[in-house]
């Protein structure tokens, strides 16, 4: 069999989570929420005030910096260390919000409500899994018993859980078990082993963190339990006040300009499993600029590589065909453009 292998980016959970475009207005719809329940009173009255202060302070930001990564090189530039762990914090935080079971007679807009968005992006916020990740499960595992193909790897630049969250569905596993099962790195998986299906998450996850009293990660939450409610609203509240000015845990996912010891170690295993992919799968990945180092140090070595299949609004082909050629100037050559976005690709090579 073929080894193949999926690089996927924002794009691959657009029916679901944000693009760049849109995330500061469904970000701005998870302020309006909290505004909203603190209100009522559901919220504990100190955690909320702190934590919707510092968001409302992101959006403004996010605004001069044209994006939230935008604005975190200049955190990272500035040298505002804490300031920057609070904004991991705070985006950790939206996106397991997104991803969190919603209630089916949840409204999320008042009449009042500064957030105006269009209908499809509101249908977007109140469904916490794309689709599409269900059909990927259908093509690579045959049968109750079975486990996804040992050729098949999978390569993220996205914090989400949308394969985890997805695959426990089918399955009926626990968040960790699923990490087990799907081999998710880094996780509570200390080791990677590359004869066996994987999912490596170049940037880590949103939702893992490492608790610095016992230097191990954990989940904050079981997406396939957890609902949208008070409760655990307050629990994501009451994980930002606890680190608002100590750091008593670490969100385990990173920017792309920063160099951990998790996120050297991810990213060396990423680049041997494109040493020995031969058909590769680029799907919602539009190679931004800064990510760029890292993916010419991926693709320094391509030598097994026949094919490149990238799924992408038509329109968008040849310039991203460019941008691979930024990259290595070998790979558009290879690549074929895929503009059927109903279902993730599944490669005739499999």
């Amino acid at each position: 069999m073929k080894n193949i292998t999926y690089l996927i980016g924002a794009g691959a959970s657009y029916q679901s989570l944000p693009l760049i475009k849109t995330m500061s207005k469904r970000m701005k719809a998870f302020s309006d929420y909290l505004k909203q329940k603190k209100e009522k009173g559901k919220l504990e009255n100190e955690s909320a005030k702190l934590f919707i202060e510092e968001l409302d302070i992101l959006l403004e930001n996010e605004k001069e910096s044209t994006s939230i990564d935008a604005y975190a090189k200049e955190l990272t530039n500035s040298n505002k260390t804490m300031e920057l762990h609070r904004l991991k914090i705070i985006l950790s935080s939206y996106i397991i919000f997104e991803q969190l079971i919603k209630p089916k007679d949840l409204i999320f807009y008042e009449e009042d409500s500064s957030t105006k968005l269009s209908d499809e992006l509101q249908k977007m916020l109140l469904n916490p899994l794309d689709k599409r990740y269900r059909t990927f499960w259908s093509n690579y595992i045959n049968g109750p018993n079975s486990k996804p193909s040992s050729n098949i790897k999978v390569i993220s630049w996205n914090y989400d859980m949308q394969f985890e969250f997805s695959f426990s569905k089918l399955k009926g596993y626990s968040l960790e078990m699923t990490q087990q099962e799907l081999q998710v790195f880094p996780s509570e998986n200390n080791d990677f082993d590359k004869s066996k299906f994987g999912i490596l998450k170049i940037n880590g996850t949103a939702g893992i963190y490492k608790d610095k009293t016992v230097t191990s990660f954990k989940n904050l939450f079981d997406l396939k339990e957890h609902k949208l409610d008070d409760y655990n609203i307050n629990i994501l509240l009451e994980y930002f006040k606890a680190n608002y000015r100590r750091v008593y845990s670490e969100p385990i996912f990173s920017f792309a300009w920063e160099k951990t010891s998790i996120v050297e170690n991810t990213r060396t295993i990423a680049k041997e499993i494109i040493k020995n992919t031969e058909i590769l799968v680029i799907i919602g990945y539009s190679l931004p600029s800064f990510n760029r180092e890292i993916d010419r140090e991926l693709f320094s070595d391509i030598s097994n590589l026949e094919k490149i299949y990238y799924q992408a609004p038509e329109n968008e082909i040849n310039s991203l065909k460019m941008k691979l050629d930024g990259i290595n100037p070998n790979l558009s050559k290879m690549t074929v453009g895929i503009n059927d976005l109903d279902s993730f690709h599944i490669p005739n090579e499999y």
